[in-house]
């Protein structure tokens, strides 16, 4: 095995721990881990506020320095894959980015968009420093509490996709109504649809912030239907989670069973 192949082989098993069966983490994998918990610290500790801005520049530096570690990291991946037979070439590696899609997100996530900014020697908006939260999921990895989440949202990525669309349209559809219902009797708080749909949103989630409300006996009916709908609207991303939660806690139970069938109870021979 050439030198390079057996340092293919070591960084893997300090990356995919977990893949060749060791219990616990590496080296490598707490100091990622280690990264991961700092670069929430900074955020929390954002250096625009009162007690951070004096050390603006030491925080710029070290959130440059996670931002290239992360790439680093997501280049290294990328790179032991390998290692194994089926992600060997180009193919392989495209291989690996499908079947890993949705680590591969995250991993893209925590570091590309600042990088950029990195690389223009610019600082990220706000806005964009709020992706630095996504880096938690990247402790799936390591965790099996933050896997079965992750597990979790992955499996009801879909299902969850549908109920979104299906409270988007009962949210749209109820808005128009109330519009057709309100306008004519208040036009200075109903003066489009989507001052209606904000009275459907409110609506829809039972929240009645008192600032706008049906006046009109149409739009008293619809409210009403709309605010029994939402009861099943807001409770079915719910259930899909839960299932799919108790889904992924069974499956797990049952990869365990089957060792602990094998393992005789004490005092046996």
């Amino acid at each position: 095995m050439s030198p390079i192949a057996r340092l293919q082989r070591a960084l893997d098993r300090q990356l995919e721990s977990k893949a060749h069966g060791r219990s616990g983490l590496t080296p490598v994998n707490w100091i990622l881990v280690g990264l991961i918990l700092l670069s929430i610290a900074l955020y929390t500790m954002d250096p625009e506020n009162e007690v951070a801005r004096g050390d603006a520049q030491a925080f710029w530096w070290i959130n440059r320095i996670i931002v290239v570690a992360f790439a680093i990291e997501f280049l290294a991946r990328l790179w032991v894959a390998g290692a194994d037979s089926r992600y060997q070439g180009l193919h392989g590696r495209i291989a690996y980015l499908r079947a890993n899609w949705f680590m591969v997100t995250i991993d893209l996530l925590a570091f590309m968009p600042e990088l950029v900014y990195v690389l223009l020697g610019l600082s990220p908006p706000a806005w964009l420093r709020v992706l630095r939260l996504i880096r938690l999921f990247k402790l799936a990895r390591y965790f099996q509490a933050f896997s079965l989440i992750v597990n979790t949202i992955r499996a009801s990525a879909q299902p969850m996709m549908a109920a979104i669309f299906a409270a988007a349209l009962l949210w749209y559809l109820a808005g128009v109504f109330l519009y057709l219902a309100e306008h004519g009797a208040q036009p200075e708080k109903v003066a489009s649809v989507g001052d209606a749909m904000w009275l459907s949103i409110i609506t829809l989630t039972s929240v009645g912030y008192g600032d706008v409300y049906p006046v009109t006996v149409a739009g008293r009916v619809i409210a009403g239907l709309v605010a029994v709908l939402g009861v099943g609207t807001v409770a079915l991303p719910s259930g899909i989670i839960a299932g799919a939660f108790m889904h992924q806690i069974r499956e797990r139970e049952k990869k365990i069973e089957p060792g602990a069938r094998d393992t005789p109870p004490p005092g046996d021979g």
